[in-house]
């Protein structure tokens, strides 16, 4: 029975695992969805660039990942969390095209293909292209030791707010601009919930056969949510966002009862499903950011 019992959490908690290994990548896309419908409602959009911009930020990401992976494993360390509570986690097309003691080799491969990118805006824009990319290629190459030395959130909601999306913005507009820097701090909050989630320290006791995790911090969850709406609200009042963003707020409910479920005792599936609660709370708040956009733009979309 305990076996039994055993099998059907680990099966629960492999399913929750790639749920969340797959909307991770929302942390590229939500950013790039939004400053295209930026650009759009300014009347600047392309899509080719907004394609290849969007491919360079993906591509990033995965080969972030892919670096990270094999330093934390080939080369690990007792501070990182993620690799204990997130077990079985692995980068994409990893173990099945990519065997795990090559995701160096996959991670050099994808920082070379955002590099060919980053030559083709440098042609056309210009040197500010350069400073983007190479902040954006310093995050994936230096995140492992950053993240090791506990400022993980920082340069998560650095990267996936405010870099990511004013670098997409500035690449179809090529205007410098603090409207994309405004409108990318929700975004920034609200990733940052699932970076602290993914990396946030925990405690697991035994209760009638089941592990629980205890003692997740909801002040830092519930500050991060509270200054994601207060930035949201302010940016339609300053007139940076329009009206429509107030859409935004229907997600509040779903907020709410993440932020209930964080004070309750869970085990390690529950935790795991949070994660994706809060995936998805970040994703419907990024869509409905980028709709306003394109109805005060008058798209039919």
């Amino acid at each position: 029975m305990q076996s039994n019992q055993t099998t059907l959490a680990e099966a629960e908690r492999s399913r929750a695992i790639r749920f969340i290994k797959y909307l991770l990548f929302s942390a590229t896309i939500i950013p790039a969805l939004v400053a295209g419908a930026m650009a759009y409602a300014d009347g600047r959009f392309a899509l080719l660039p907004w394609v290849l911009a969007s491919l360079g930020l993906l591509i990033g990401q995965t080969g972030g990942d892919y670096l990270y992976y094999y330093f934390t494993h080939y080369h690990s360390d007792s501070r990182d969390s993620h690799t204990k509570i997130f077990a079985g986690w692995r980068p994409l097309f990893t173990p099945g095209w990519i065997k795990p003691e090559h995701t160096l080799a996959a991670g050099i491969v994808c920082l070379g293909i955002d590099v060919l990118i980053g030559i083709y805006f440098y042609l056309q824009l210009g040197t500010m292209v350069l400073l983007l990319a190479a902040a954006g290629g310093a995050v994936a190459v230096f995140f492992t030791p950053l993240m090791l030395r506990g400022l993980k959130e920082p340069v998560v909601f650095i990267t996936f707010g405010p870099l990511c999306l004013f670098g997409v913005y500035y690449v179809l507009t090529q205007n410098i601009s603090a409207s994309p820097l405004l409108v990318s701090l929700p975004i920034a909050c609200l990733v940052t919930v699932v970076a602290y989630l993914k990396g946030a320290r925990f405690k697991i006791e035994n209760e009638n056969g089941k592990e629980i995790v205890m003692r997740l911090d909801v002040r830092v969850i519930g500050g991060l949510l509270g200054a994601a709406y207060l930035s949201l609200l302010a940016g339609v009042l300053i007139g940076v966002l329009s009206p429509w963003a107030l859409l935004t707020f229907l997600t509040i409910p779903l907020a709410w009862d993440f932020t209930r479920k964080v004070l309750q005792k869970k085990t390690i599936a529950d935790y795991l499903w949070l994660t994706v609660q809060a995936q998805l709370v970040f994703v419907a708040i990024g869509l409905l950011i980028a709709f306003s956009y394109l109805i005060q733009s008058g798209s039919p979309l």
